[in-house]
Formats: structure tokens, sequence, C-alpha cells
């Protein structure tokens, strides 16, 4: 396992389990930040000189809002690639957000991360550090909600790096929703579905 292939493995876990978690009591808005949810996603790596490593797997999380403005939230993720190499990840962290208009929120977090990737044969890299987001939720129906996202994460050991992530929740009945996303990072690109059950709709 090569050290540029660890160091952007553990920038896709960083930035992986992010990908639907749109930083997410409810706001006069609409938009929840209490919730629950799980995710499966597919991840792809561009290791460099013409090679791409595949993979998948899920995360489960959480979020849940303490006043009118600030929530926390904490989140796991955990990916396989070709069954040999590992990918592991764990955040907390807090966030505030403030309405943009009638429908839309904007939102802003900070994270611990901590990551590790393993390989069978070779060991393993772990490492941690922060994520920041800066990100847009926009009820644009009362059941259909958009988001976007900008984010940076620094694990430390020139593992740093830079994505932006899009998507939408479907609420299908009462407090559960439907949801899909891509984020995009530096070398790292995800693609995810999930389910999210909120506690105050």
């Amino acid at each position: 396992m090569t050290n540029a292939f660890s160091k952007k493995a553990l920038l896709a876990v960083a930035f992986g389990a992010l990908m639907l978690s749109s930083a997410a009591a409810l706001a006069d808005n609409g938009i929840s930040y209490s919730y629950i949810q799980a995710i499966y996603q597919e991840v792809e790596i561009d290791i460099g000189e013409g090679f791409d490593a595949d993979g998948d797997g899920y995360g489960v999380g959480g979020s849940v809002e303490i006043n009118d403005n600030w929530f926390v939230f904490a989140g796991y993720a955990a990916s396989e690639f070709e069954s040999v190499v590992d990918l592991d990840q764990l955040e907390a962290g807090g966030g505030y957000h403030a309405p943009l208009s009638e429908k839309t929120d904007w939102y802003a977090t900070l994270a611990y991360v901590s990551a590790e990737v393993s390989a069978s044969g070779f060991g393993s890299a772990d490492d941690s550090g922060v994520g920041v987001a800066l990100g847009v939720r926009s009820m644009v129906s009362p059941s259909l909600e958009l988001y976007a996202s900008a984010s940076y994460a620094d694990l430390g050991d020139g593992a740093d790096g830079s994505g932006f992530g899009v998507g939408l929740w479907y609420t299908v009945s009462g407090n559960i929703a439907l949801g899909i996303g891509a984020g995009f990072g530096d070398d790292v690109t995800t693609y995810g579905a999930g389910v999210r059950l909120y506690f105050d709709k």
C-alpha cells in the first residue's frame, strides 16, 4: 500500500461519509436538524499514473438541534476496496445555521475527524484532524429538500484537501425521507443513497 494511496484513501474516508450528511428542531422553513440516517455509498479514488480504485460501504450518523441556531452531529462510515483495503472514519462536531430566505438555510460546521486505512499484508495508516464545511439547504417543496456544500479536511502529514457535494432528500411518509447525492473531492468521487428518520416532523 503506497503512501500516496494511503493519504488519498484517508481523504476518501473523510469526505465520503459526509456526502449525504447535509449538516443536518424543525426550523420555521421546514428544514430539520434533528435526525438519524443510514447511507450506502460507492467510492472512487484516482491513485495516479492511470490507476483507480473502486469500493463501496455504508455510513450511519445523526444530528440534534440544541437551540434555534446550533446543532451537534456525529457519524461513522466504513468502506472496502476489492475485499483487500478497508477504510473507517469517525467524526463528531457542531454547526450553526440561519435562514437565507423563506425556504433556504445556510450552515457552517466544524468537526473532529479520525480516519484509518488498512490492507491485508501491508499494515495500516491512520490519522486525525479537523473538517469544516459551508453549505445551503432549501425546501423547494414541502417534501423535497435540495442541498449543496463545500468542505475542507486536514488529517495531517500532507493528507488535506477540499471537495463539494450536492444531493436531495425526499420525504416519502411522515418523518421518513430517502436521499441521493454525489461528492467530489481531490482525486475522490462518491455516490450514494440513504434513508433518514426525522425526530421533529
